[in-house]
């Protein structure tokens, strides 16, 4: 790994609206991974080439050439560039009153990773000044716009990317709902973890992605049942239960009534 960075941390003051401690950029190698449970750290990097995975608060992520992603201090976190093709980036660790500021009202809510972002010249200018020869204060300022700059680019993109996630998952399950229910297969599709895809769906919609999808296929089954001379084996098949006498079994512990009894008195 090959690294050149400026530390500033004996300048700073936690009184400054903005303090910068750290600017560099680094060429890793295969070698190159990150861990912490929690971070003492608040950066911005950005991939000039290259890719790599990172993990955060549940979120899974990779990164590569072009993204941005954001390590907030406080957050469980790991990072490693690809063994084959590892990351060269531009970073910045910064604090602040102001800084917190920014990312608070520019940042939507634990979103981390800003994929296709415009925003090279700024870092590359952030990693010019920091190796110029102002004074400490005055770099700062210099920099301190550029970072706002930054922060107003993923805020502007941000608007064009306003789908929630609970309204996501949902759109995926409905969509695959004559397929069977596969936890992994949502989560690898949203690029997050089981615990916070389910929480993220239950806290919007009151119900487990599971139940919830369960309950549309019956909704479904009820369609069929009602405006199709489908039989009741082939609309097991077409929903993927396992047998008709299992999706009989489902249907009536949810209906009350058998998938036959309901197709009667629905067509009187």
């Amino acid at each position: 790994m090959i690294e050149n960075f400026k530390n500033y941390t004996s300048f700073s003051n936690p009184d400054d609206p903005v303090s910068v401690w750290l600017v560099g950029e680094t060429w890793c190698d295969k070698t190159f991974k990150i861990s912490r449970d929690c971070s003492d750290m608040t950066a911005l990097e950005y991939i000039i080439d290259g890719t790599g995975s990172l993990e955060i608060e549940g979120q899974y992520h990779k990164p590569s050439k072009g993204d941005v992603y954001f390590l907030r201090e406080g957050t469980k976190h790991k990072y490693e560039a690809d063994e084959f093709n590892p990351w060269h980036k531009i970073w910045i660790v910064f604090y602040g009153d102001f800084a917190n500021a920014m990312i608070d009202n520019y940042l939507p809510k634990d979103t981390y990773y800003f994929p296709n972002c415009a925003v090279k010249q700024y870092f590359e200018e952030i990693f010019k000044i920091s190796t110029s020869d102002y004074p400490y204060d005055v770099m700062v300022n210099k920099i301190t716009i550029q970072l706002v700059k930054i922060f107003m680019y993923l805020r502007d993109m941000s608007k064009f990317d306003t789908e929630d996630l609970a309204e996501v998952i949902k759109k995926y399950l409905d969509e695959s709902i004559e397929d069977e229910f596969n936890l992994d297969k949502l989560c690898a599709e949203v690029n997050y973890s089981k615990n916070y895809v389910i929480n993220v769906f239950k806290a919007k919609y009151g119900i487990t992605p599971y139940k919830y999808f369960i309950e549309r296929k019956i909704d479904v089954s009820k369609s069929y049942l009602t405006h199709t001379n489908v039989s009741i084996g082939d609309i097991a098949k077409l929903l993927h239960y396992a047998d008709q006498q299992y999706f009989s079994t489902v249907f009536k512990n949810s209906q009350g009534i058998s998938p036959l009894k309901f197709r009667r008195l629905t067509r009187k």
